[in-house]
């Protein structure tokens, strides 16, 4: 059975990505934003490996985003930066516990 678990995404106070986390073994995977900030993040995702896609719209004020793609990497890429700490943590069910 599918065991809930949680990864914190890193997300940068520069406008620049974040470092990737395989997240392949998620299922039914979502990223929160929070914190409190002025800046606008990207949630991305990638299949491949190096070709990365948005997930999502941007965000600008904490929320949820659902990723309901099978993908092996998600990354938080910072648009763009004025103050504050934005954080992000995904969330899925990983289907390798039993």
């Amino acid at each position: 059975m599918a065991r809930p678990e949680k990864v914190r995404l890193e997300v940068k106070q520069t406008a620049e990505a974040g470092r990737a986390e395989n997240v392949f073994r998620f299922s039914h995977k979502h990223v929160q934003v929070h914190g409190t900030f002025v800046a606008t993040v990207q949630v991305e995702a990638t299949i491949d490996g190096s070709d990365y896609f948005s997930v999502g719209g941007p965000q600008s004020a904490p929320g949820v985003v659902p990723v309901p793609e099978t993908v092996e990497f998600v990354r938080v890429r910072t648009a763009a930066y004025t103050s504050g700490e934005p954080k992000a943590v995904l969330a899925g069910f990983d289907e390798r516990a039993v």
